[in-house]
């Protein structure tokens, strides 16, 4: 009697590993570390198998596993419960509703359930539709709509779910008969960011072959006797021909100090600077170099004003080219007004640069931070940008981990504000 007493006990202890129960929170668990493999960012992963582990848990330890058993005659017949265990279990919603990412679990093409993502993203009442009418997207629904059809997880990239432009990554896992959990992750910052590098090379490519080809131009013309012996024609083109040189020279530094600020953008400085010294030292080199408009700088620094922790050089790159663009674009004989003082709370430095000019229409603000963007490229090339000026000085008020706001009136001027914080004192 004894043994068969440990006998049936041992057994039910098989049985309890070896339930459905059990077998569909393994199997859960482990097509979540499959899901979670095949996404881009750590965080991601460590998100999606969380929420995975998580409801495999909840499957596994439901407390209805303590209560006797059905009997299979006891069991409704036509309902398959191992392929509803997932999509019934009550903890559902609140697991796939940590997500950041939309996830909707499908059973026989008609959308089951929906996290508070993909009910912002496809509507509020997708639950209980056809995914056909849930989506709206031919590709999307191609790969839905058959109940039967097996998927890997492996990303499908689809374009146009929600706004016209936006691109997503959809993953489909079988979870059970005719069951599925769909995953949308929004990809369209990745393509914009894509989209911005192939815009910067094809951008710098031109800025720089238009002045080579200024260059090459000139030089063949030189090259022929009847232009290259008269003095006028030949130095009014070498002119022009260290004029292109220059601009060259200047998009290459720029484009330098570009990639190094951005290599450097995660390690802000640690070294206290006095910026006040660099904005008065900004201000005397302007003026002693500009004589037609470096007398029409005005200048109030407060005095005692604190350090900041920064990078020496790229503050003085940032005085300068917020400087020059004032010179540049505000109007002959108008002040352009410098000023530095301590922010409201005392925690940050206010540096402001203020012209008078054309103005900047409000279509473009937002735009102006970006590498190459110009609000008019023939007056800017005029004046001898490179159309980089403007990115320059916000990465580096990223770095400095301040903020640069930029507005504008048209036909009135522009005013540029940036804060920086004041460096610590005291021991840290």
């Amino acid at each position: 009697m004894g043994n068969n007493l440990t006998g049936t006990a041992a057994g039910c202890k098989v049985n309890s590993w070896l339930s459905p129960r059990m077998i569909v929170a393994f199997a859960l668990a482990l097509v979540g570390a499959i899901f979670a493999s095949q996404m881009a960012g750590s965080a991601e992963r460590i998100l999606v198998t969380l929420v995975f582990m998580l409801i495999a848990l909840f499957i596994a330890a439901d407390p209805h596993d303590r209560e006797a058993a059905p009997t299979e005659a006891a069991k409704p017949t036509g309902i398959d419960t191992d392929a509803l265990a997932i999509s019934s279990h009550p903890q559902l919603q609140a697991f796939i509703d940590l997500s950041a990412d939309a996830i909707l679990m499908v059973e026989n093409a008609r959308v089951t359930a929906a996290n508070q993502v993909a009910l912002r993203l496809l509507g509020a009442n997708i639950v209980g539709q056809n995914v056909r009418m849930a989506f709206r997207h031919a590709g999307a629904i191609e790969r839905l709509s058959d109940p039967d059809a097996q998927h890997s997880g492996h990303p499908i990239r689809l374009t146009g779910i929600g706004q016209k432009n936006q691109l997503w990554d959809m993953r489909i896992q079988t979870m059970g008969p005719s069951q599925k959990i769909v995953h949308l992750a929004d990809r369209s910052g990745t393509q914009a960011a894509e989209q911005m590098r192939v815009d910067f090379v094809a951008n710098a490519s031109h800025e720089l072959l238009t002045p080579l080809a200024a260059i090459k131009g000139f030089i063949e013309t030189l090259d022929d006797p009847a232009a290259g012996d008269d003095a006028a024609t030949r130095s009014r083109f070498l002119g022009i021909m260290a004029t292109e040189t220059d601009r060259m020279q200047a998009l290459v530094r720029d484009l330098m100090s570009l990639s190094r600020i951005e290599a450097e953008k995660y390690d802000p400085p640690q070294t206290p600077v006095d910026f006040s010294d660099i904005v008065i030292e900004t201000v005397d080199q302007l003026r002693n170099s500009q004589k037609d408009r470096g007398a029409d700088i005005v200048i109030d620094v407060t005095a005692g004003m604190p350090p900041v922790m920064g990078d020496a050089g790229q503050l003085r790159q940032l005085a300068s080219n917020i400087l020059n663009n004032a010179l540049k674009y505000g109007r002959a004989g108008t002040p352009v007004t410098v000023s530095l003082l301590r922010s409201r709370s005392g925690a940050m430095i206010n540096f402001t640069v203020a012209d008078v000019g054309d103005g900047i229409a409000p279509e473009h603000l937002p735009r102006l931070t970006e590498r190459f963007y110009r609000v008019d490229a023939g007056r800017s090339r005029l004046v001898g940008g490179t159309g980089l000026g403007l990115s320059l000085v916000k990465h580096i008020v990223d770095r400095h981990r301040g903020h640069l706001e930029i507005r504008s009136t048209v036909g009135k001027g522009t005013t540029v504000s940036i804060l920086l914080p004041v460096a610590p004192t005291g021991p840290s």
